[in-house]
């Protein structure tokens, strides 16, 4: 059917298996797609208007507008051939049909996957009804189930007939199958038939008519509920709260009770999905039908409340404190180990911007760095709501005013940022908060740095330093020194910019923040491709490349991969036009364009390249645009980062944290190089090869550079 119709929907009752068919016919056709196959969840979604933002959130597109988010994954998806899966579409089933009739009408090469209780009812789809399992299928699921806790297990006539009896009951649906199945090991089969019996007949008389398929779900679920002890029913109803999983850690502080132990049986009794987590943490969920059960017994015991506000604490302590300042340290780890709790750090925030706005305003300026990698338009929607709904006026607004305009920039509302911005510094001096205002200050020469604006970005710029050197905020510093850098350069003054740039890399090396020397390279590249130093622009955006990819950056990555094109742009254009044409895309899938002073240079390494290749010009275009980012460096740089790294520092332990970079400095002093002939070789000031020397020295435990030389020729 896939072959024949772009829209395809799976239908049927609550636990036919809809969901688990979608993902193995999705498995079957990752080689068909040239883009892949990608699921979207929206059984956490609550609301019609943000199932294109979870859209545009599975594919990472972070900054588009709440109004424009459609367009943005439309655009986005253009020329892409790829299977979309939209899960649990029937209590959102209008704004499924109205994206999905979007989507399809503006992507040719676009697939439509959907599971739901009822069609779409669009034009062109084809509906496969999923029918409950013959008997002969239900009864062996049963034994597949229940062999799994007793392996010896081998049912004599009568126990064959319970069986039967027992997958009729629940009308061979395999949830109820494997509901019942888990059950084994305590009950007989006769002992199950009896227990499920008193329940159909509980549910035979029903406040409202329903289908039988229906009750008998119900039936087996309610059974199985009633099944568990008081503590295992009070941990269970309390997991209802949790959006998109959760770990044990989060399990055993949220939920009511519940232990290693009770979470483990509730696992053995198939009420709760283990998720494959590869080398992260083991993960955990509820099945829809178990998560609207849950949902229902939470609210009928008056806990909803109570269990959201554990929900709130817990998650509110994984916020990076407002004193660390914007793109910690800490922000990797946070993305590293949170990332795949979004979808609750989010649900926890729009509950208390609801009960306690406040304390949202306090999580979503602690979390906001997770919103500006992982959820724009969600961050810029909550910033809103909590800006308007608590009153207080202290740092922690402050930080969320200066998120909101930073957003609103990212997503072209230049006048609304810098009217949050100026109110944020004007708040910050008001409250007495010299690092938030310096911060403020740093974003408003920033924005109008990116708008071409140079002479009206060095004020700020240079009032940002000030108070940074003055509260002795070095990675604020060093990010304000190297702006100011740029604006140089955008002047034309270039031995000032490098001054002020190499200044800054060095800050960022001696605050160890990869950020912020992610930041001076860039820039530092920029001033050495304009300068014809190709050698040295490739190295410096290379290094710059991968100090933001561990932030998962979608802001000042692509514009590194822009300055790589450039430079290929002469040498070889046909690779250069594949780059600039996929850092293009990303910003698209961004939800927005490259600042004036980008878009320049993208378009004329764009114009170099497509000079050169001609009448290719299109196909590597559409070719680049749809490549990802990973696919992207690759081609940049002729391998991943990754496998560079690798076999350039086969032997050191990565726990050290050195950068590429810094083995360059480490190869050449083994080679007996002084400072001065190092910084030759590399394109670098002598200044900041001796900042790199002295932070290997750290890192290896190492305390002169004879000991460090001997100790890289040990090393290959």
């Amino acid at each position: 059917m896939l072959r024949r119709a772009r829209l395809v929907t799976l239908t049927g009752p609550a636990g036919v298996g809809k969901t688990r068919t979608a993902i193995e016919l999705g498995r079957g056709q990752v080689r068909q797609r040239a883009d892949g196959v990608w699921l979207v969840d929206l059984a956490s979604v609550r609301r019609t208007e943000d199932i294109a933002a979870e859209t545009a959130r599975v594919f990472g597109i972070r900054s588009a507008a709440r109004d424009a988010t459609t367009g943005v994954v439309r655009r986005y998806l253009a020329e892409r051939d790829m299977l979309l899966l939209l899960d649990n579409c029937e209590h959102v089933l209008d704004a499924c049909a109205e994206l999905g009739a979007t989507l399809l009408g503006a992507c040719p090469h676009l697939r439509i996957l959907a599971t739901s209780r009822e069609p779409l009812g669009i034009t062109g789809e084809v509906v496969w009804r999923l029918e409950p399992l013959q008997p002969e299928h239900a009864y062996r699921l049963f034994m597949e189930r229940a062999r799994e806790r007793i392996p010896e297990l081998v049912p004599d006539e009568d126990s064959e007939v319970a069986i039967l009896d027992i997958c009729a009951k629940v009308d061979h649906l395999p949830l109820g199958i494997e509901l019942a199945a888990a059950r084994v090991s305590i009950m007989s089969p006769s002992e199950i038939v009896t227990s499920i019996d008193a329940h159909l007949a509980e549910l035979g008389r029903p406040r409202r008519p329903a289908p039988a398929h229906h009750r008998s779900v119900r039936a087996a679920v309610d059974w199985s509920y009633t099944l568990l002890d008081p503590a295992e029913q009070a941990a269970f109803r309390s997991l209802a709260v949790f959006i998109g999983g959760f770990d044990a850690d989060a399990a055993c502080a949220v939920a009511y009770g519940m232990s290693l132990d009770l979470l483990a049986r509730l696992v053995d009794k198939s009420l709760i999905a283990v998720v494959p987590a590869g080398q992260h943490r083991t993960r955990y969920r509820l099945l829809e039908t178990m998560q609207a059960y849950a949902s229902e017994q939470l609210a009928s015991a008056n806990e909803v409340a109570a269990a959201r506000a554990r929900h709130l604490r817990y998650f509110s302590a994984i916020g990076i404190p407002v004193e660390k300042g914007w793109m910690s340290a800490p922000v990797v780890s946070l993305l590293e180990e949170r990332a795949a709790d979004y979808g609750n750090v989010r649900a926890a925030l729009e509950w208390a911007a609801s009960t306690e706005p406040c304390a949202a305003m306090r999580l979503l300026a602690e979390t906001k760095d997770l919103f500006f990698m992982l959820g724009q338009t969600d961050g810029s929607r909550l910033a809103e709501v909590v800006l308007q709904r608590c009153p207080e006026r202290n740092r922690h607004r402050a930080e969320v005013m200066i998120a909101a305009g930073h957003l609103a920039y990212l997503i072209g509302d230049v006048p609304g940022a810098a009217g949050l911005m100026t109110q944020a510094a004007a708040m910050s001096v008001e409250l007495g908060e010299r690092a938030v205002e310096g911060t403020a200050c740093f974003f408003l020469g920033l924005h109008e740095m990116f708008a071409g604006a140079p002479d009206k970005a060095r004020g700020h710029l240079t009032s940002a330093q000030a108070i940074q050197r003055e509260t002795g905020d070095l990675i604020g510093e060093g990010r304000s020194t190297a702006a100011l850098g740029l604006t140089y350069f955008m002047d034309g003054e270039l031995a000032r910019a490098r001054e002020l740039l190499e200044e800054a890399h060095a800050m960022g090396l001696a605050a160890q923040n990869r950020w912020s020397q992610g930041q001076a390279n860039l820039y530092l590249g920029i001033l050495a491709e304009s300068s014809a130093d190709p050698k040295a622009a490739s190295s410096y955006f290379r290094e710059a490349v991968e100090c933001f990819q561990p932030y998962h950056d979608s802001t000042l990555l692509p514009m590194a991969l822009l300055g790589q094109a450039s430079v290929l742009a002469r040498r070889d254009p046909a690779t250069a036009l594949q780059v600039v044409a996929a850092t293009w895309a990303l910003r698209a899938r961004n939800g927005g364009e490259f600042a004036p002073f980008f878009r320049a240079f993208a378009e004329r390494a764009r114009a170099t390249a497509a000079e050169r290749v001609a009448t290719d010009a299109d196909r590597l275009w559409k070719t680049g645009s749809r490549l990802t980012v990973d696919d992207a460096i690759a081609l940049a740089f002729g391998t991943t980062l990754s496998s560079t790294s690798s076999a350039r520092r086969p032997r050191i332990p990565h726990a050290l944290g050195i950068s590429t970079r810094e083995i360059d400095v480490v190869r050449l002093v083994a080679e007996g190089l002084s400072n001065k002939e190092i910084a030759g070789r590399l394109h670098l000031s002598v200044r900041t090869v001796e900042s790199h020397v002295r932070h290997v020295l750290t890192k290896t435990g190492m305390v002169n550079r004879t000991q460090l030389a001997t100790w890289a020729r040990e090393r290959g």
